[in-house]
């Protein structure tokens, strides 16, 4: 990874949770990562998270030093929890890239020979547009456009009720129809993307090496080749509790390839 990337230490962060009163943990943190005691800072960053709450710098961060830690399972974790609060960071989004090349690179290894994707499925028309819309997009861009459209909407009913002048008349009527219905639009984009992002479809393979089940405790036949490496973005498909309502087992799916079942401890949700 990059040395300008893997040692930008964001500005934001430290305005963000120095506001919150972490100014002295946050710079023995950020102390810490620049004098390459990883295993230090992420005591530290998570020390921030739990007292003062996460932000997108943070995690950040965080995904840094566990990168550096060799932890792909948990630095891949931060770096997608990041996305989903900034995704339009070009830092954060390049960072998630390169994790994601090294993890497909150490899958691929996993393979012994065998001819299998360790991709996810390549996404559908509609399935691209929703991640481009509700994932890709944040939220307070979508409410922000809306915000904007309503207040044109606003100024054209305006212009339509007190302008004397018909073809101003005309301008803010149909501009307000117009407006309106952009309004309308972002709005569904915005709450698209607050469904998103507090789903629970997706996750990471935390632990060095998953072995993917037929079903709960009991493995594949191993000439399927069903082991993952961690750092790898699944999907959850389903879930199974114990008799107090304790989730110990999830179904995944990195693609058609890779389906099966994995204890919950080795499954971060994002």
């Amino acid at each position: 990874m990059k040395t300008k990337i893997l040692l930008t230490i964001m500005l934001s962060l430290c305005f963000g949770i120095m506001a919150k009163g972490a100014p002295t943990a946050l710079a023995e943190a950020d102390s810490a990562y620049q004098a390459k005691e990883y295993a230090k800072a992420i005591e530290l960053y998570n020390n921030v998270r739990q007292e003062h709450g996460s932000n997108a710098g943070l995690l950040f961060n965080l995904g840094n030093a566990y990168y550096q830690e060799s932890d792909y399972g948990n630095a891949m974790v931060c770096y997608l929890r990041a996305h989903r609060l900034d995704p339009d960071n070009s830092e954060i989004n390049a960072n998630l890239q390169y994790l994601r090349s090294k993890v497909d690179d150490a899958n691929k290894a996993e393979q012994k020979g065998k001819r299998m994707r360790v991709t996810p499925d390549e996404e559908g028309f509609f399935q691209s547009v929703r991640r481009s819309v509700a994932v890709n997009t944040s939220t307070d861009t979508w409410a922000t456009f809306a915000a904007i459209c309503f207040i044109l909407f606003v100024g054209g009913v305006a212009l339509y009720i007190f302008s004397r002048n018909v073809a101003a008349r005309k301008t803010g009527f149909f501009g307000s129809i117009v407006c309106l219905c952009a309004t309308v639009m972002f709005l569904c984009f915005a709450f698209m993307g607050a469904r998103a992002f507090g789903s629970r479809d997706e996750g990471v393979l935390t632990a060095f090496k998953t072995t993917l089940l037929t079903e709960p405790g009991r493995p594949a036949p191993d000439e399927k080749g069903t082991v993952l490496t961690k750092g790898t973005e699944v999907q959850i498909l389903s879930e199974e509790t114990d008799a107090e309502g304790n989730v110990t087992w999830y179904k995944i799916r990195l693609n058609s390839d890779y389906i099966g079942w994995v204890e919950a401890e080795n499954v971060a949700i994002i």
